[in-house]
């Protein structure tokens, strides 16, 4: 029974884990060619629908602070950012 954990655990780690992310990454970006942004927002959406369920005290106080401050920092480089050339 170990030998048959033990060759699963060493097949997982060995997978081509850069070719997996390029699959994921390829597959994400058809379907939402295809589907347009909002389904972006719908996948987004549901993966913030799945953490709430795992942690219901999520997202705290602090930490609601601390993506506002991100947001507020990252609006405030792209406001100071220079326009694509050519227009």
């Amino acid at each position: 029974m170990d030998a048959v954990i033990t060759r699963g655990i060493q097949s997982y780690v060995s997978r081509d884990w850069p070719a997996v992310r390029d699959s994921k990454d390829a597959f994400w970006a058809t379907r939402i060619a295809r589907l347009g942004p909002i389904e972006g927002l719908r996948i987004a959406d549901e993966l913030r629908r799945q953490v709430a369920r795992q942690n219901p005290n999520w997202p705290s106080d602090e930490e609601r602070h601390d993506d506002l401050t991100a947001h507020a920092r990252f609006s405030e480089l792209l406001r100071r950012a220079s326009p694509p050339r050519g227009r």
